[in-house]
């Protein structure tokens, strides 16, 4: 290997040929499962570009039907630590693993689709390499002030330092994000 473009090429190339087949009603299902979201688990982007978690109980963990609401009006949910929820990711992990030499972290963004609400955090950067792979659904993201529509076709390498955001998301959307540093 020769280099980190190198390194996050490949590895993007194992992500983007890892097949994973859930489906808007599978996410859904899964968020259902009250002991598997405890607090702060799950986030939903606010309208000023924050989160939010008021949809837990008194014991922190997920409300559904009041987290629902949120997601049915068009708020992107950050589901954090889930390659352990299928099969599929279960396998994706034990690859990134051999290919790492090291664990990784995942989460999922997942939307409805919006017209009117925020897609994404403001722009901002990692210090950490990113690599994204659409589950379904597309979305455009702004890349170093250059936009980028991105479907299940494909990946997107985001490079630590990277300025990046999602800047539209007009249909239901999962979202893959791989911390592929540490």
């Amino acid at each position: 290997m020769n280099s980190y473009y190198d390194y996050l090429q490949e590895g993007a190339e194992i992500i983007r040929d890892h097949e994973i087949t859930l489906t808007e009603e599978g996410m859904l299902d899964l968020l259902q499962i009250k002991y598997r979201w405890p607090e702060p688990a799950i986030e939903v982007i606010n309208q000023v570009g924050n989160t939010s978690n008021g949809f837990f109980d008194s014991r922190k963990f997920i409300i559904y039907d009041r987290w629902k609401r949120l997601y049915d009006l068009g708020f992107t949910t950050l589901m954090s630590n889930v390659m352990d929820l299928t099969a599929e990711l279960r396998s994706l992990d034990d690859k990134l693993y051999e290919y790492k030499g090291s664990e990784v972290n995942a989460n999922f963004y997942f939307s409805g689709g919006t017209d009117i609400k925020r897609p994404s955090f403001d722009p901002h950067q990692h210090e950490y390499h990113v690599i994204v792979k659409p589950i379904y659904g597309s979305c455009v993201w702004e890349i170093n002030e250059e936009q980028h529509e991105v479907d299940t076709s494909g990946v997107l390498i985001i490079p630590a330092g990277t300025m990046h955001s999602v800047v539209e998301n007009r249909e239901p959307r999962l979202s893959l994000t791989i911390n592929m540093s540490g």
